[in-house]
């Protein structure tokens, strides 16, 4: 997927907005995979990202979470685990299917973070668990490239 375009999307947001990736060109956009909401590892990851949201925010970069969980619940989950971001309810997995973060055989999300950069294309790929710190220096690198 890496240097592909990203696929569209448009999905419901926990604050309560439509968020459409191509009304975000002009922007990086992270967008972090993940199975379900009070999970330990998803509870690490999305709280270390959090805590670096307004980095992201200063290299003009929007952080969204991306699951399958109703939208209910997931902005109950971000309410009490003060996320500094939304998420964005991708039911049925379509979204992460298409971007190939998507376990068919349990139904759920596969941990992965990718990065589109302002022209939409992915500039940023890796399963698991990435750190904040190197999906912002490939942001940062990105930057220094333009």
């Amino acid at each position: 997927m890496l240097n592909e375009t990203a696929p569209p999307f448009t999905l419901d947001a926990t604050s309560g907005e439509k968020v459409v990736l191509s009304q975000l060109l002009g922007s990086f956009v992270v967008l972090i995979f993940y199975p379900a909401n009070d999970t330990p590892t998803c509870n690490s990851q999305l709280a270390e990202m959090s805590m670096n949201t307004p980095e992201f925010l200063k290299l003009g970069a929007f952080v969204y979470g991306v699951n399958t969980a109703s939208i209910a619940k997931s902005g109950e989950y971000c309410t009490r685990k003060r996320l500094n971001f939304p998420i964005l309810h991708d039911n049925g997995g379509t979204v992460a299917k298409q971007y190939k973060a998507f376990t068919s055989w349990i139904g759920l999300n596969r941990r992965t973070v990718v990065v589109v950069d302002p022209q939409g294309r992915i500039c940023f790929y890796e399963k698991g668990k990435p750190s904040a710190e190197k999906i912002i220096k490939c942001i940062e690198a990105h930057h220094a490239a333009l």
